[in-house]
């Protein structure tokens, strides 16, 4: 499931749990990127964000490190593309540190590519681009060395033709950095309770499906990509401490200003031993898990 701890901070008070109109709206704003006005006034202070979705998001661990990696194996200046990039947080930092490339940013929300836009013109980056587009209706060709797709792909309508642009966009030898949740198996029957009672990110984004890693691959192989390396994520540890932290970030969007409070002084408690499981799953070996991260190359 994926879950921002961005929604977590930029959301407002609510009356109640799901009972009106009003509260069925400002669920959709918390679980489709809608941006506070102090944020847009002063989008520099989205790198806080960042920081916090690092304390909080383990598969960013696993994202940032292989990327780390892959960059600096690259000749510079090299062309990026982020595919489905969100609020920019795989792309920003290291916009910032690789002034000499070229970086592109699309995705489906308005939000998303209007906040981008934002910050790119205030920091004055003219190495970097946002365009509002789906995945499918990219028709670049052989311009990137390497694309980006974190956690997009079981949204998109039509993952084939997502997988087949993104190819074309690449030139020969460039590489795909693919994250995406498979298997989404539950270990605590509480959480799973939380996820059928109230919306949440899968619901208001419309989760198209669910991966496994050989159905991945082979989806991979059938559009032209060959699978360098792949690495399961979020095994029991990683499950445990994301259904622990979704549970407090889905019912704080759910229940009135006083339940807030509460969910939110329970989230600082319960945080030592979300960041522990965090740091098992991390070091130890996790053989099939609820994520998986593949390099694949054209």
């Amino acid at each position: 499931m994926k879950l921002d701890v961005s929604l977590f901070l930029c959301s407002s008070v609510y009356l109640g749990p799901q009972s009106s109109g009003l509260n069925k709206r400002k669920q959709q704003e918390f679980f489709t990127h809608q941006y506070p006005t102090w944020l847009l006034k002063r989008p520099r202070l989205i790198h806080l964000i960042y920081v916090l979705n690092y304390l909080l998001q383990l598969r960013k661990w696993h994202i940032t490190g292989r990327l780390n990696k892959l960059l600096s194996s690259k000749n510079k200046p090299f062309y990026l593309l982020d595919a489905g990039c969100g609020e920019a947080q795989f792309l920003f930092p290291y916009a910032a540190q690789y002034c000499e490339s070229y970086f592109k940013g699309i995705d489906r929300g308005h939000a998303n590519i209007a906040f981008c836009n934002s910050y790119i013109k205030d920091r004055s980056l003219t190495h970097v681009s946002f365009e509002e587009m789906e995945m499918e209706q990219l028709k670049e060709k052989e311009i990137y060395d390497i694309v980006l797709c974190i956690s997009v792909l079981p949204y998109s309508k039509n993952d084939r033709l997502a997988l087949t642009c993104l190819h074309h966009a690449m030139k020969t030898g460039a590489e795909l950095l693919l994250y995406v949740p498979v298997n989404q198996t539950i270990i605590l029957p509480f959480y799973k309770k939380i996820l059928q009672r109230y919306e949440n990110y899968e619901t208001i984004q419309q989760n198209q499906r669910v991966y496994t890693e050989q159905g991945l691959k082979l989806l991979l192989q059938d559009t032209d990509f060959k699978v360098v390396e792949t690495k399961n994520t979020y095994g029991f540890f990683g499950k445990l401490s994301n259904e622990l932290l979704n549970s407090h970030l889905i019912l704080f969007n759910a229940y009135a200003f006083p339940f807030k409070i509460i969910l939110s002084i329970s989230l600082l408690i319960s945080y030592p031993l979300i960041l522990i499981c965090m740091i098992l799953d991390y070091t130890l070996p996790v053989r099939s898990g609820n994520g998986l991260m593949v390099l694949a190359r054209k």
